[in-house]
């Protein structure tokens, strides 16, 4: 949608979303990269209301609530999500209702946190993501349906879907990139489920701790280290002395094979293969940067 609701417009959609709830008030948040949100006051306490943006598909987020609700069933700390309406006239699209949590995003409070503050959440990450890559499938890709069997299959089936969304990259990264996965151990080669989106605004912190993990959207069973990729990137690149405290963590709750850090290293040519594309359709700016990180993987893989 191109316009942005009044708020008078989300009572609306919510009272049709919840029938029988009273809304006191609404308002808008300044918050969400790929979203609209508002919070309402209830009598059945805080909600808030999200309209998407980009993806609009609504089994998208019929994917999203299942994959949470998985992460819940574990004891993972999510949002709990009241209903999704695959489309509202008002909205023009899907509207997600979910309990609001009290906390502040990561990404809003780490600049203002010293090493020792930083480390503890960082800490707080590794046990988080080393239990949700505890969470073991029957097969890799969208845990609600079918998949293929093997991680072979699976890294296969993702390299074709992204070398035909572009002409940047050719058919040299696939050849590089499956050599690389024949090298793993085929024995720690299980699906788990990933987040797909980890960096530091999808973390809810309150008293300094990390509280709450949110937007599983792109959650899916793969090998667990491609959530190294985004991790890597957008926080221990800039912060090394975060990491040997989050793998020790990560450890602790879930332990790595022997070959993690070549799982780590196809995750992060995963991972820029996988923003290349992205950002080719939604910030063609950024790109250049991802295809360029794969080249130079090549050429160190070559």
């Amino acid at each position: 949608m191109t316009t942005v609701p009044a708020d008078t417009t989300i009572r609306h959609v919510l009272e049709r979303a919840c029938p029988g709830l009273r809304v006191d008030s609404v308002h808008r948040l300044d918050a969400g990269h790929t979203s609209k949100q508002w919070v309402a006051a209830t009598d059945e306490g805080r909600l808030l209301v999200k309209i998407p943006q980009r993806d609009r598909d609504p089994a998208h987020f019929h994917r999203l609530v299942a994959t949470t609700r998985l992460a819940a069933a574990h004891d993972i700390p999510v949002v709990r999500y009241r209903t999704l309406i695959p489309h509202d006239p008002d909205a023009d699209g899907p509207v997600l209702v979910q309990e609001f949590h009290e906390g502040d995003a990561a990404g809003d409070v780490w600049e203002s946190l010293d090493e020792d503050r930083r480390k503890i959440l960082c800490r707080d990450l590794g046990e988080l993501v080393g239990r949700v890559h505890g969470i073991r499938g029957s097969h890799f890709g969208d845990p609600q349906g079918d998949g293929p069997a093997t991680l072979p299959e699976s890294v296969d089936a993702e390299l074709t879907a992204l070398l035909g969304r572009t002409d940047v990259l050719d058919d040299t990264v696939r050849t590089t990139v499956m050599a690389a996965v024949a090298r793993l151990d085929p024995a720690a080669s299980t699906p788990a489920l990933v987040h797909g989106d980890l960096w530091l605004p999808n973390f809810l912190v309150s008293n300094g701790r990390v509280t709450c993990v949110l937007d599983f959207e792109h959650a899916t069973y793969a090998d667990r280290f491609r959530d190294f990729g985004k991790l890597d990137e957008h926080i221990f690149d800039g912060f090394p002395a975060g990491r040997g405290v989050f793998l020790d963590a990560y450890t602790d709750a879930c332990p790595v094979p022997d070959d993690w850090e070549q799982r780590t290293d196809l995750a992060h040519v995963l991972h820029a293969a996988t923003m290349h594309v992205y950002f080719q359709r939604w910030s063609p700016q950024w790109a250049p940067q991802y295809a360029q990180q794969v080249k130079e993987w090549l050429a160190r893989n070559a």
